[in-house]
Parts: structure tokens; C-alpha cells; sequence
């Protein structure tokens, strides 16, 4: 018997180093695939952005990107959904500023330093368009008109999101005193209201509106950015036309996020995935006809940039009273 339990002693120690290799504890991060919530629904700008980085990532992750789209609440059951995640690794966000104005309005619920920045993966510069038969057909021509007749402008937005924002950020910056229509549900109402002259004036992305444009349906009005998009090369840009102060509104990024208490070799692992495939030539031809902007970034620089973002978000819910 003695020998008996030094055999089953032996036999023990001799197989702890291959329990040792296998063990979950041990196991290399990501051991499976990982769950990207987008707080919007399938078929939106957004999720064909991140479905385009999703299938390219194959390249280079170790596991897939699974892409789950959860809409409602104005984009708050989805953004909570992803706060309230195990704070494991095989769960992160991809969302743009839109988060930002609803955690700053305290519709979330959530602290928004909860979340922190991964990697920034492009970004939309959207435009403002508007109806044929608004009494102007540029920038400068609009915020005269809208000066001389203040509350008369009809702008598009839809109360709260991101829509709102940049429309109270313009009437902040420029002195200006629109008139704002709640228009729910986000770029294709608002479209469909400008098309049927219920409106003045609206967002759009260059690559929707070109077609709208072109067919006398929209007239353009100006960029955001500073860079002319391809999709609309004779499109001015708000620099041009005299008002760079609005450039820094109206960017659409896409990041992704993780909760912070989520390990930071987690994080990582997913900003090195991300830069490699952000420089891969073929999702930069796929993407690139569809976004201008296809600039990647982490860390510190990346931090800042949401810090002052962020900023400006406070500072517009806090000037209009926008708080919860």
C-alpha cells in the first residue's frame, strides 16, 4: 500500500506541469471571441464601418469580432449594456460622440470616465445640407439670414443626440438663434424632412448626400472639417467659408471603448490589433470609400483628444440646460 501511494505521488507531480499549461488561469487573452456592442442598429453608417474593420481584423486578431448591435433608448440600452458588462476582456464598444452628449446629459446614468478611450479608428466630418427652397444656398449666406431673422431657421435635430448638439454648438459658436424641430430617429428622417421642405436645415454625410445633391433634391451648405471630401470636391468647408471655429463640432469618430476596469492587457492587445489593421491596405481601400478620415490613435494622444471633446459636450448641456 505504501508503495502504492508513492506510485500515485509520482504520477501526480509528473502531470501538474501539463495542468499547469492548460489551466484557464494561464491561458494567452483572447481564449475566445470577443462581443463588440454598438449602441445603434444594424444597417447604419456606423455598423458598416466597424463590420468592414471587424472583417479585416481576421488578419491579424487571434479571435473573431463579434458585432452586436443593440438600439433604443436613444442609444442608452446599448451604452449601458456595454458599462454593465464583465469586466473581462471579451467585451467592448465601438461608438462615436453621440455617447458623449448622453453621458453628459446624465441619460446614462454612468459615470462617462468610466469608460476609457482603446483606439480611434476614423472618423465621419459631417455636413450641414438644406432644403431647396431655403432663402440660402451657403454658409455665410446662412448665418446672415439667420441674424437678421433670428428663430426663423429651421434646423433638423433630433432632441438630445448628437444632432442637437452640434446644432446648439453652432448657435453657441456663432452667435445664432435657430429654431430647433425635434425630428426622431436620427439621418434618414431628418433627410426625409429636408426633401420634404418641412426644414431648412439638416446634418448629412457627404457620401449620402452627394446623390441628393446632385439630383437638385438638397443644396450644400458647408463642411465641418477642414478637408474637402472626395465624394463632394466643390463642397466649402467651414474654414473657407470664414468660420473656423465649428471644425472641432462636427467629427463623428469612431473609437472603441472598454470599461476602465477592464485589464489593461486586454486593452492593449486590442490597440496593437487595431493599429496593424487601420494600416492595412485593403480595409484603407474599403473603408476609404466610405470615410475621409482614416487617422489611428491610442494612448495619451487619443486620451486627450476625448478630454477635450468631452469638454465641449459639458459645456454646451451646462450653457442650454440640458442636464438630467
Amino acid at each position: 500500500m505504501h508503495t502504492m501511494k508513492k506510485l500515485l505521488s509520482a504520477a501526480v507531480v509528473a502531470l501538474l506541469p501539463l495542468a499547469m499549461a492548460v489551466s484557464p488561469a494561464e491561458a494567452e487573452y483572447p481564449e475566445r471571441p470577443v462581443t463588440v456592442i454598438l449602441p445603434n442598429a444594424a444597417g447604419g453608417a456606423a455598423d458598416i464601418n466597424l463590420r468592414i474593420i471587424a472583417k479585416h481584423m481576421e488578419k491579424y486578431a487571434d479571435q473573431k469580432l463579434i458585432v452586436k448591435n443593440i438600439p433604443g433608448g436613444g442609444t442608452a440600452t446599448g451604452t449601458r449594456a456595454a458599462y454593465d458588462a464583465a469586466k473581462d476582456g471579451y467585451t467592448l464598444m465601438f461608438f462615436h460622440q453621440a455617447f458623449m452628449g448622453t453621458a453628459a446629459q446624465g441619460i446614462l446614468g454612468r459615470d462617462f470616465r468610466d469608460m476609457t478611450p482603446v483606439a480611434r479608428t476614423g472618423g465621419i466630418d459631417i455636413m450641414y445640407v438644406a432644403s431647396r427652397s431655403a432663402p440660402f444656398d451657403s454658409l455665410g449666406e446662412m448665418v446672415e439670414h439667420a441674424k437678421a431673422n433670428p428663430g426663423e431657421v429651421k434646423v433638423g435635430v433630433f432632441l438630445r443626440a448628437n444632432s442637437h448638439i452640434v446644432a446648439l454648438s453652432v448657435m453657441d459658436s456663432l452667435g445664432l438663434d435657430f429654431n430647433l424641430v425635434n425630428i426622431p430617429g436620427g439621418g434618414g428622417p431628418i433627410r426625409a424632412a429636408l426633401i420634404g421642405e418641412q426644414i431648412d436645415v439638416g446634418i448629412s454625410v457627404p457620401g449620402i448626400a452627394k446623390s441628393y445633391i446632385e439630383s437638385g433634391e438638397l443644396k450644400p451648405l458647408f463642411i465641418f472639417s477642414n478637408i474637402t471630401p472626395a465624394a463632394l470636391p466643390d463642397l466649402e468647408t467651414a474654414r473657407d467659408a470664414g468660420f473656423p471655429e465649428l471644425e472641432a463640432i462636427g467629427n463623428v469618430t469612431n473609437f472603441f471603448w472598454a470599461h476602465k476596469d477592464v485589464p489593461q492587457e486586454a486593452k492593449d492587445y486590442w490597440a496593437d490589433k487595431l493599429e496593424q489593421v487601420m494600416a492595412d491596405p485593403e480595409l484603407q481601400a474599403e473603408l476609404g470609400e466610405r470615410i475621409e478620415d482614416l487617422r489611428f490613435a491610442r494612448g495619451a494622444d487619443l486620451q486627450a483628444e476625448v478630454d477635450a471633446q468631452y469638454a465641449l459636450y459639458e459645456n454646451i448641456v451646462e450653457k442650454f440646460d440640458l442636464k438630467q
